[in-house]
């Protein structure tokens, strides 16, 4: 700051800027996503509209804010605060060991051998194209720290985007998908290797001029040796680590120390000679096996949604808008991201073509390996604050230019890959020259009848699988793939539209078709249960002891004008049986384009209607259903003067309300059920409806008026 403060004074402008970080990283962030776009590119432009460079210099009349809220540290060598810088670090670790605990060692080990011939492509490439071109465009050396920093920053891979992408084009499980995610693995593991041994070239050349090829040898050595030694014994270790986790009780609890041990693994790193983020993925790595993972992942959903935009948004504040203007710089970033695109795309396809796919699969591996993200932002932010040697003076190796420079090619590398990779996905040709069959797992298929009925399915399924010891990662709602472990036991379930496919070992395929068969069971005897609750009678009690406790409430803040119209009112229906006053009621709203899909409508409605009859005493129907044949929720009212016989000839149904609503709407779809049955359960409401003369008349009763 640029005047001495008290600490409270010092601790209230941390707590206020982080506030806005957060509004900031969040709004952007969501407008990214609107865009189609991933949301750390709108964390990252927040930044850099809120930093110390465009908005964040601009005082305000308020104490310790007179020279900005985001002003530019005296004497620093970054244009944040140490406080503010030390947080994003912290995120930038949380966020690597988050990365670490999402690694399928399993599918790593699978596709190991492609996955580490393209990804070993895919670095060597890259590095040599960002180094070369870091050569030629500073006239520097090979060795010059820059050179190095500019290469391994190239080799990074952003595989949470592609990710998406692969997700969206259900092709996360074709054999181009699978070997992306295991190459991205293998490339993300030799760029922090790389990464740890620049640092340290870097470190030993501070320390006294230039470094000889046997130190790199030994520097190399030392890395290599420290990442493998750790990571090794970890991976043997991991499950009597997760065993002592479990013994401080709680997941809340154990998360939070594992979250510990990233911390102090990355700090002893960082000791080591080696960056904090290697040591904070080596201890995600690890504990990836476990199955303690996934409770660890969703215990720090909190604290990851919390740090890590803090960490996007302040890379974003440290770069220096200003060098935009320089053209050098400009030109420098777009040639800088074109090589990277083809290095990725040339690196990882060559060996790819060699591996059994053909041309276009070594095409999209290429692609979905192009987007750096945010590997690219924390690479960077350790270079900028990463001190080098020249002319006798310290500079940082990622300068205020070559900062602008990597967020040139983040940004565009970011953008450019989803369209890229999702059009050469939408070819609609094989992958690979010849089908390889996976000898090793079983897939076992369940094909389900609608997606309200899978998600039911799943929610027992999953009890069940935790009943019996099993932890399961995430289950999104548009599907995706979920892992389940109990100790060393693993297998994986793919959720696609209606669809559960399950890959395991044979040993495991067992065992999922007992938990299936029971979950089946389960749901089945449930609903036997559930069925004298479902009856129409029970329906009727429910809305009438409902009806006496509200009394008191008359109005309904439903807006019912809008669900039922004035054109889905018949006042004589001409149907002599139940599914035609369904048919005629449906056609009525169809005519008056009220529906999306008649035919849809009309099956959804029957289908709920074998279920159970919605007839109740009294005469009365409310036929209703979910159905995608509509686009917002709508209902129509029809008096039978002459009487529909319902389902056991037991009575006449004379008055029916058909209700429809989206599957997927927000829309107070039963509690205009509700509302209708205590409209309904009243003789005197009944009496009225049957006397009425004209639609305006009936229309009324229902709304009240």
């Amino acid at each position: 700051m640029h005047e001495e403060m008290s600490i409270a004074l010092q601790v209230a402008i941390l707590a206020v800027q982080i506030g806005i970080i957060l509004f900031a990283a969040r709004l952007a962030g969501n407008l990214a996503a609107k865009l189609r776009m991933p949301s750390v590119l709108g964390e990252l432009l927040a930044g850099i509209i809120i930093g110390p460079y465009v908005l964040g210099k601009l005082g305000i009349p308020l104490h310790g804010f007179e020279h900005g809220i985001f002003p530019l540290p005296a004497g620093s060598s970054i244009p944040v605060s140490l406080p503010l810088y030390s947080l994003a670090t912290i995120g930038s670790i949380i966020l690597l060991f988050m990365s670490g605990l999402e690694t399928d060692l399993r599918q790593f080990f699978r596709y190991s051998v492609a996955g580490t011939a393209i990804g070993i492509g895919g670095v060597v490439f890259s590095f040599a194209f960002g180094a070369g071109l870091g050569m030629v465009m500073l006239d520097a050396t090979f060795m010059d720290p820059r050179c190095l920093f500019l290469g391994i920053l190239s080799t990074a891979t952003s595989v949470g985007i592609t990710a998406r992408i692969l997700s969206e084009k259900k092709s996360i499980d074709s054999p181009e998908g699978t070997t992306i995610l295991a190459a991205a693995v293998i490339d993300d593991v030799l760029g922090i290797i790389f990464l740890a041994i620049v640092m340290g070239i870097v470190g030993a050349a501070s320390m006294g001029g230039s470094v000889a090829w046997g130190e790199i040898g030994m520097i190399a050595v030392k890395s290599f040796g420290i990442w493998l030694g750790v990571t090794a014994v970890g991976l043997i270790l991991a499950h009597k680590i997760a065993g002592f986790l479990k013994l401080f009780g709680t997941a809340r609890v154990f998360a939070v120390l594992a979250l510990g041990l990233a911390l102090l693994l990355a700090g002893l790193f960082e000791q080591a000679g080696l960056a904090m983020i290697v040591g904070a993925y080596v201890m995600g790595l690890c504990l990836s096996k476990t199955d303690i993972a996934f409770a660890i992942q969703h215990r720090l959903e909190g604290i990851y949604a919390f740090m890590v935009p803090v960490f996007f948004v302040v890379m974003g504040m440290l770069v220096d808008i200003r060098v935009f203007a320089n053209g050098e710089v400009v030109k420098f970033g777009l040639i800088y991201s074109a090589l990277a695109i083809a290095a990725k795309i040339l690196g990882c396809a060559l060996p790819a073509f060699f591996m059994n796919f053909n041309l276009l699969g070594s095409i999209r591996i290429g692609m979905g390996m192009i987007p750096r993200g945010e590997v690219a932002l924390i690479i960077a932010g350790i270079g900028s604050t990463t001190m080098m040697t020249m002319n006798g003076q310290q500079i940082p190796v990622i300068n205020s230019e070559l900062f602008g420079v990597c967020i040139i090619m983040t940004l565009l590398t970011t953008v450019a890959a989803p369209p890229m990779l999702s059009a050469v996905l939408s070819i609609r040709k094989k992958g690979v020259r010849k089908e390889v069959a996976d000898t090793d797992s079983i897939h076992t298929i369940y094909t389900l009848p609608a997606g309200n009925i899978r998600d039911f399915v799943i929610r027992v399924m999953q009890e069940n699988f935790r009943k019996d010891g099993f932890r399961h990662s995430n289950v999104g709602r548009d599907g995706g793939i979920v892992s389940f472990r109990r100790g060393k036991v693993m297998f994986s379930l793919m959720i696609s539209e209606n669809e559960l496919d399950f890959e395991s070992d044979a040993n495991e395929a067992v065992l999922i078709k007992t938990i299936m068969h029971e979950t089946f069971v389960e749901i089945h005897q449930t609903m036997e249960d559930l069925k004298d609750l479902a009856r129409p009678e029970a329906f009727g009690t429910l809305v009438a002891s409902d009806d006496e406790g509200t009394e008191k409430s008359k109005k309904t803040s439903i807006k019912l004008a809008g669900i039922l119209p004035k054109e889905a009112v018949i006042m004589d229906l001409k149907a002599e049986d139940f599914s035609d006053a369904v048919k005629e009621i449906i056609r009525k709203l169809a005519q008056s384009h009220l529906l999306r899909d008649e035919m849809l409508c009309l099956a959804d409605v029957l289908k709920r209607e074998s279920v159970f009859s919605t007839c109740m005493p009294g005469g009365i129907a409310m036929p209703h259903a979910r159905t995608n044949g509509v686009s917002r929720l709508i209902s129509a009212i029809a008096v039978s003067r002459k009487g529909i016989a319902n389902a056991d000839g037991t009575e006449l149904t004379r008055i029916f309300v058909l209700t429809l609503s989206p599957e997927e709407s927000g829309q107070p779809y039963l509690q205009y059920i509700s509302h209708i049955g205590k409209l309904l359960i009243k003789a005197e409401n009944t009496d009225r409806i049957r006397q009425a003369q004209t639609p305006d008349e009936l229309r009324n009763i229902f709304l009240g008026r």
